[in-house]
């Protein structure tokens, strides 16, 4: 080859030089320019499908947002009988919220001599996965006087008006008057129990 190029014409030696020269300057560019433009420009390519992706996600999200605003305003609605059912303490106390959620019926049902005291909540059994906020069932102990007819109009009442609140048991103790049977009632409403987690 030394013997080859050293035979040749001066023109040719010269335009083989320069065919060398080019040929390592475009191997040079095409490396050190033209290789790296391509690998950005794929990911710039990448880049701009994700976020066209994640605009047409939030073109969706905010066409359908109206939607979403009235299935929530719906589900509220929806809960708010049990939102009022929860027992929440008055002044510590869940007997004295029971007294003044009750006492309307009460008097409405013609009951008389209402005495409430205070029973051990139950916490009730949790599913599994374990949710964040527990419920429980606070027990409130409801004596008074009244007739049968009273005592039923009551109970009639307080399913109508607080249907998530159960009646634990119900004992009527027998009096000489009709009018002044004596009923001693637990009454059970859902409450919050701890939380699991912060």
């Amino acid at each position: 080859m030394k013997g080859g190029l050293q035979s040749m014409a001066p023109n040719a030696k010269r335009a083989f030089m320069t065919t060398v020269v080019l040929g390592v300057v475009a191997v040079a560019i095409y490396l050190l320019a033209v290789e790296p433009a391509i690998a950005a420009l794929s990911r710039e390519r990448t880049r701009l499908q994700e976020l066209k992706d994640s605009q047409q996600r939030m073109t969706v999200d905010l066409n359908s947002a109206g939607t979403v605003q009235k299935t929530l305003e719906e589900l509220e609605a929806e809960m708010k009988p049990f939102a009022a059912a929860e027992l929440t303490p008055l002044l510590g106390s869940y007997a004295m919220r029971a007294k003044s959620l009750l006492d309307p019926m009460i008097s409405g049902a013609g009951l008389s001599d209402v005495e409430f005291s205070e029973e051990t909540s139950r916490k009730l059994p949790t599913p599994l996965p374990l949710p964040r906020q527990l419920y429980a069932r606070a027990a409130v102990r409801i004596t008074a006087k009244g007739s049968y007819q009273a005592i039923v109009s009551f109970l009639l009442m307080l399913e109508k008006n607080l249907p998530l609140v159960s009646l634990q048991s119900l004992q009527i103790q027998s009096q000489q008057q009709p009018a002044k049977q004596t009923v001693t009632m637990i009454l059970e409403w859902p409450t919050k129990g701890a939380l699991t987690r912060k």
